[in-house]
């Protein structure tokens, strides 16, 4: 009752009031990030070791068995899963939902380190990552030309179109694949070496040794102190086959050559991509966790031709693009909740009999979605397929606090004398139906807030929308819609 009172006092400050909302939901659906779900954070972490050559059971009795023991007292840790193949392990572990995942990476990695000691020599660094849903490219940026071959389609992907992409606002990474990875082959002859009472060890000892850069101390001139360092970087392959590996009591040296080769080659190829059949890499696109889906790629797509340092056989092209399924998704979302908006004020329409009844009706609609958007805004949601269907799913409901107001109303108009009391009489009489009606449809959404697991984070969203829109129309059924009434509707004439 006083809600109406108050609307009707102050009609100007009310319309000043739906203006801002009308400008603050624009503005705030053009700055909303769009995706296709909401933000999932599932509380995942990997831990990863990389044993070169050695069998899965191996690799799980000395190295997967002891991290999954060292992690698994880990705090809010539900349950550890693991994995082992050829020359590889891996150890997931699965925390409660809820937990905080960067809490519970810092833990994991801190046990990680303190078992290192005890695990088998040879093995690589554990790395450690958590599941993020960013990890799944926005885009696939392919890169392929009749003229270069795959190791210097590779190497111009990785130097020269990589670290340009990667600088893109919102781009978290820019990753190669596929191609041919430059890789300085020796290649040892296993008679050579026996017959010099040498093993591969001693060879790769010894090119070690002479491939690094030294601190050789400073020289002073005046008053300048320069630093002096010993470059034995290899820049070309003929050096390496002058290593010496080892010195004959005779006093000769056996260098690389003498027991084998060294050919400036590639790694073993094990990705090979093609584009409309010629040679390509491609780049897998990764955005920022918090980042716009939509805005990243047409950023990408905008960067691609303004790009520096690409031949002209070289073509550069889109094959995967994420935005596109969103975009899809969205459009159909829109069109269905403007088919339903129609659909509601022709039902209204029909029923009514009368064009300025239904006009007043239909304003609840856009100030509530509106209002939803600004919301949705400042609480840091985004605009996805939940977001959207809560809307498409409540339009139909929006109207129906503002038509039992208004046909309440009609009825008093239709006896009173006077409209003040007879709109004030009207919304008194409905005040309790609406609100009880409100509340037992956005308590029909209460039990998912009781739900665990990825069902919880995406219904949630849904669930705050139509929450939102639905008290927006019941404030605006108890506002607009009697201030409305008041100054554009007529007694009934038989």
């Amino acid at each position: 009752m006083w809600l109406t009172l108050l609307a009707l006092r102050n009609r100007i400050g009310l319309l000043m009031l739906s203006l801002a909302m009308v400008i603050l939901g624009g503005t705030s659906v053009q700055r909303l990030p769009v995706d296709l779900f909401p933000q999932i954070q599932v509380p995942v972490a990997f831990v990863g070791v990389i044993y070169k050559g050695a069998p899965p059971l191996d690799i799980e009795q000395s190295v997967v068995y002891p991290i999954e023991k060292a992690v698994s007292s880990a705090s809010n840790v539900d349950h550890v899963e693991s994995f082992a193949k050829q020359g590889i392990g891996a150890v997931q572990i699965w925390f409660n939902w809820g937990a905080d995942i960067n809490v519970g990476q810092m833990e994991v990695m801190q046990r990680v380190t303190q078992i290192l000691n005890s695990l088998p020599p040879g093995i690589g660094q554990p790395f450690i990552v958590k599941f993020d849903v960013s990890n799944i490219p926005v885009s696939l940026v392919t890169v392929s030309s009749d003229d270069l071959d795959e190791r210097a389609l590779y190497d111009l992907a990785s130097n020269t179109i990589a670290p340009q992409i990667e600088q893109i606002a919102n781009v978290a990474a820019a990753t190669v694949e596929g191609g041919k990875i430059r890789q300085i082959n020796v290649n040892l002859d296993p008679a050579l070496l026996n017959a010099r009472s040498l093993s591969i060890l001693d060879v790769v000892k010894s090119v070690k040794a002479a491939n690094l850069i030294l601190p050789s101390g400073d020289i002073k001139a005046g008053n300048l102190d320069y630093n002096v360092f010993t470059n034995n970087q290899f820049r070309t392959v003929d050096p390496i086959q002058d290593v010496i590996v080892k010195v004959n009591p005779q006093g000769s040296p056996v260098r690389v050559r003498d027991v084998g080769t060294v050919t400036d080659s590639s790694d073993i190829q094990t990705n090979i991509v093609r584009t409309d059949g010629a040679r390509a890499v491609y780049l897998r696109v990764n955005k920022q966790p918090i980042a716009n889906t939509v805005a990243v790629v047409d950023a990408l797509r905008k960067a691609l031709p303004e790009l520096i340092g690409i031949p002209p056989s070289v073509k550069i092209g889109i094959s995967f693009d994420q935005s596109v399924y969103i975009r899809q998704s969205i459009s159909n979302l829109i069109e269905q909740a403007l088919h339903g908006s129609l659909l509601a004020a022709l039902v209204i329409l029909i029923f009514l009999r009368n064009f300025t009844s239904t006009l007043i009706i239909s304003v609840a609609i856009p100030l509530s979605i509106m209002v939803t958007f600004i919301v949705l805004y400042f609480s840091g949601q985004t605009l996805n397929v939940f977001t959207l269907g809560g809307l498409a799913l409540g339009i139909g409901r929006l109207v129906d606090d503002s038509i039992v107001e208004l046909e309440n109303i009609q009825r008093h108009l239709n006896t009173a004398p006077r409209r003040w009391e007879a709109i004030l009489e009207a919304a008194r009489e409905v005040a309790m139906p609406i609100l009880a009606s409100t509340i037992t449809t956005v308590v029909v959404f209460l039990p998912i807030f009781f739900v665990a697991g990825i069902a919880r984070l995406l219904l949630i969203p849904l669930t705050i929308t139509i929450a939102i829109s639905l008290f927006t129309s019941f404030f605006v059924s108890r506002t607009v819609t009697p201030a409305l009434c008041y100054k554009f509707l007529k007694p009934e004439q038989e």
